[in-house]
């Protein structure tokens, strides 16, 4: 059955028609069904639904792939990008949940935002066996694991916290040297590096390894493939830490989000992508079975240039590698 004729506004000053057209095809996107693997309805169909030469509606088709959310196939369509959809989904899910930050208010693009139930997430994630047996705990600088990485502290245990972006490397935070008076302020982004060491190279190396990584998501899903705002800082964090010999096989990886978080679309890992083991929401604690392989190392002639150059570590790191 063809797909109902959509209206199109042609009026003087209405944006212009190729626009509404990715407008609608977004829409179409972002519904399209998580387990559904077959293409958008054809070019020709898309042309008698909107009325629009074949022109404009390739017009609007190709803004969409340029953004990610389309992905063409010659000879077999277009398809919904699957990795892009669960994200942007969420994005638009968030607004009902998320808590404003102090710098970026609701822009979720900028940083993951911290949730009512956040607590309730700690006090289960800090139930874990493997919370109970780290000595050191990585914990990414996300706003809904602010005061987990306080908690930690109180718990007796290191916890590592890379800067934002990573460029200023990643701090240690130590019970012995943060006072419990200090450890909220030094929980947070602005308080960290005034409360804590920041590491060099060599004093990272020197901690030994990492015990717990937990960090916090745009998305994940039920089967542990976490899905980041788009700058991979997580699969970076951690190809640094298995570069120097510090988290393995052995380090279990956790996520703290809100239930809309969770979906359960049939996606795997990307080369890059840290699986998860654990999944802690408000609502309880999923083990997803670590059914997908961990990345290991840095693939250094897969690296932006331009991280090299605003990452300390890579660039010393980068150094040592071609001196080997």
């Amino acid at each position: 059955m063809s797909a109902p004729r959509s209206q199109l506004a042609r009026h003087a000053g209405a944006p212009p028609i190729y626009q509404q057209i990715a407008v609608a095809l977004r829409e179409l996107a972002l519904a399209h069904p998580w387990g559904d693997d077959q293409p958008l309805p054809p070019e020709g169909q898309l042309m008698e639904r909107f009325g629009a030469s074949r022109g404009t509606v390739r017009r609007a088709t190709e803004e969409l792939v340029r953004a990610g959310l389309l992905r063409a196939e010659p000879g077999r369509g277009t398809f919904v990008d699957r990795r892009t959809q669960v994200r942007l989904v969420i994005h638009d899910a968030l607004a009902g949940i998320a808590l404003p930050d102090s710098r970026w208010h609701l822009d979720v693009d900028a940083f993951v935002p911290d949730f009512a139930g956040s607590a309730r997430c700690h006090e289960l994630l800090r139930e874990l066996p493997a919370y109970h047996a780290a000595a050191t705990v990585f914990i990414t600088p996300d706003n809904s694991l602010e005061r987990l990485r306080a908690l930690a502290l109180d718990d007796g245990k290191t916890v590592l916290v890379p800067t934002f972006g990573m460029r200023r490397g990643i701090v240690a935070l130590r019970p012995d040297a943060v006072p419990p008076a200090d450890r909220e302020l030094a929980a947070t982004l602005d308080g960290l590096e005034r409360k804590g060491q920041r590491l060099t190279l060599a004093q990272l190396t020197d901690i030994g390894g990492v015990d717990l990584l937990v960090t916090g998501a745009m998305a994940v899903t039920s089967q542990g493939v976490h899905i980041g705002g788009g700058q991979a800082y997580l699969d970076l964090e951690w190809g640094i830490l298995t570069e120097l010999g510090l988290a393995g096989q052995a380090t279990t990886v956790a996520a703290v989000v809100h239930p809309v978080q969770v979906v359960d679309a049939p996606l795997r890992p990307q080369r890059f992508d840290l699986p998860l083991d654990t999944i802690v929401t408000p609502d309880g604690v999923l083990d997803t079975g670590a059914a997908f392989p961990r990345p290991h190392g840095i693939t250094w002639q897969a690296l932006r240039p331009d991280l090299v150059n605003t990452i300390a570590y890579l660039a010393e790191m980068e150094h040592q590698h071609h001196a080997r």
